[in-house]
């Protein structure tokens, strides 16, 4: 029987570091006829293209699916490659045999980090508990879930959406964190953004009813009444499934 690890919960918050062993070679794939395609590209290749335009559409301001987890703090997905997790083990890496330009110009040989492969480290911090927080990746991102983790060896077949397959998946993947710290413990994402918006409020309080030279205005009374009404309301965007509202 399989050995889990937990996720450490610090204030409110879980924390989940997943490692995954990337497929060699080049991608191969079913078509709609059901004949075989491959392609060119490794499934390193293919992750990190996909992963590039990800971060692009972070860049651009353009709403990107993982954004759907209301919960969710903080995700990062980095490829590690033999030359990273080898720098300083290269005594223990095969030497390649030298090609005839190396020869020529009497190059020592070169290390064979085609034996080892790369791995895709996944990295997150969110509300609540481990299982509601991926059991949003299948219910509201699986298409996007499969299009990284399918270049992962051992992936489920039929995707996320077989949320038990993908669930044992994760578990088999995760890793133990040594040390996990919370700067903000007891509040939740939609605490954290309903804070913001109450603050970008309040300055626009002050600016309305506040003169250059300190004076208050006449209208300040009334104006700080709309602003209580305005602010004891619930905030906007309720978590999805599985999100925290911290009503303090």
């Amino acid at each position: 029987m399989a050995t889990w690890v937990d996720s450490k919960f610090v204030g409110g918050v879980s924390e989940l570091t997943l490692l995954t062993p990337i497929k060699r070679g080049k991608v191969v794939y079913t078509g709609d006829d059901g004949k075989q395609i491959r392609e060119e590209r490794t499934y390193e290749e293919r992750l990190n293209e996909h992963l590039k335009s990800v971060q692009k559409r972070i860049d651009d301001g353009i709403v990107t699916s993982v954004s759907r987890i209301a919960t969710i703090h903080f995700a990062r997905w980095q490829i590690l490659l033999p030359a990273h997790y080898l720098a300083y083990d290269t005594d223990k890496v095969d030497d390649r045999p030298p090609t005839p330009l190396d020869a020529l110009l009497g190059l020592p040989k070169q290390k064979n980090f085609d034996l080892y492969r790369p791995w895709l480290l996944f990295t997150s911090n969110f509300d609540g508990d481990l299982k509601t927080y991926l059991n949003e990746f299948s219910a509201l991102i699986a298409n996007d879930v499969d299009r990284i983790w399918g270049n992962c060896e051992g992936y489920p077949e039929e995707g996320c959406i077989n949320f038990d397959a993908y669930w044992a998946y994760a578990k088999k993947h995760q890793i133990t964190t040594q040390a996990f710290f919370n700067a903000y413990p007891g509040l939740g994402v939609a605490r954290i953004r309903e804070l913001a918006l109450f603050r970008e409020r309040f300055d626009a309080l002050v600016a309305r009813t506040r003169a250059p030279n300190g004076s208050s205005s006449p209208q300040l009374l009334a104006e700080f009444d709309k602003f209580l009404s305005d602010n004891l309301s619930y905030p906007q965007n309720f978590p999805a499934i599985g999100g925290l509202f911290n009503a303090k």
